[in-house]
């Protein structure tokens, strides 16, 4: 620190300080970013598959849980996203087969490095779900509903602001208990104030959250949306089946022979050639049976017209 001239502690002391004050947080800021963006590049590299989730509203306690449960295959890293496309930068080869993800990047970014299968994780996270508290202004996915019960709440205020509300209470043994399970917001409504702070108060929380996937990359470089990640082996097979059905009737169609669609074929052509035959009345032993029917029925048609 600089003195004066009599002594005294110069006004420059106090700004010099203050500088380097600022140079040494700046360096604890950049030395962080260097930890993270080497952390990731770490992840990045040990896990030949990744993907990018939305963390949304996922609680804290339930976000360690998931970590728990799928570690050690699974490595989950909530990030700051300005730092990804940075880290891609110094990873060569690798990170050029990872940018797809950046096209698919969520509002708060958890990345999701694991060994298994990018839609076995996407289906596992979204199964890990939690829930957790309405705010107010949000759109109810489902109806919200108070479900019949003893409460906490002790009988006072809260009995009347209930009331108010049209939800049906009443006192038991000094708390406040529901009678029947009351439906207090609809399917696509928006929550108000007053119906947040009630649910928070009765301790119900029904914005269902998860982990929901916004993209994936595996380590052969084939990215996936969502739309694909969420099939389940079910959806898979389904629409395997429905694929291969819808081939054999095209080929089927357009006269494209092969082994799996010459049968259909010959039973079409067979079935045409048995009706061309019936209509033109030609005999032969394979129809003979339905002339003859035909002519019953032809004679019964007659017969029943003429009156006899």
């Amino acid at each position: 620190m600089r003195e004066n001239d009599d002594g005294a502690p110069g006004q420059g002391g106090a700004g010099e300080v203050t500088a380097l004050s600022l140079k040494l947080r700046k360096s604890e800021k950049r030395i962080k970013k260097e930890q993270l963006i080497a952390r990731l590049i770490s992840l990045l590299r040990e896990y030949p598959n990744v993907l990018f989730a939305e963390l949304g509203r996922m609680p804290a306690d339930h976000m360690q849980r998931i970590r728990r449960e799928l570690s050690p295959d699974t490595k989950l890293m909530v990030i700051k996203k300005r730092l990804v496309p940075i880290a891609f930068s110094q990873m060569g080869e690798r990170g050029k087969l990872l940018e797809p993800l950046l096209d698919r990047m969520p509002g708060r970014l958890v990345v999701v490095a694991t060994r298994r299968k990018p839609w076995e994780i996407a289906i596992k996270l979204r199964e890990m779900e939690a829930f957790t508290d309405i705010r107010p202004g949000e759109v109810a996915e489902e109806d919200v509903v108070i479900p019949s019960g003893p409460t906490q709440l002790m009988a006072g205020p809260a009995l009347t602001d209930l009331r108010a509300m049209g939800i049906p209470c009443k006192i038991v043994g000094g708390k406040i208990s529901i009678t029947e399970d009351y439906v207090i917001l609809k399917k696509g409504e928006r929550a108000s104030k007053q119906v947040a702070d009630v649910l928070r108060l009765l301790g119900v929380n029904p914005v269902r959250v998860y982990l929901r996937v916004t993209g994936a990359v595996d380590s052969d470089g084939i990215a996936y949306d969502p739309e694909v990640l969420y099939l389940s082996d079910e959806d898979v097979q389904r629409w395997m089946a429905e694929a291969v059905s819808s081939a054999i009737s095209l080929g089927v169609e357009v006269g494209d022979a092969n082994e799996r669609t010459i049968r259909p074929m010959l039973s079409r052509a067979f079935s045409r050639a048995r009706a061309l035959a019936l209509e033109a009345g030609w005999i032969d032993e394979k129809i003979v049976q339905d002339l003859v029917r035909k002519a019953v029925v032809s004679a019964r048609a007659l017969k029943d017209a003429a009156g006899l």
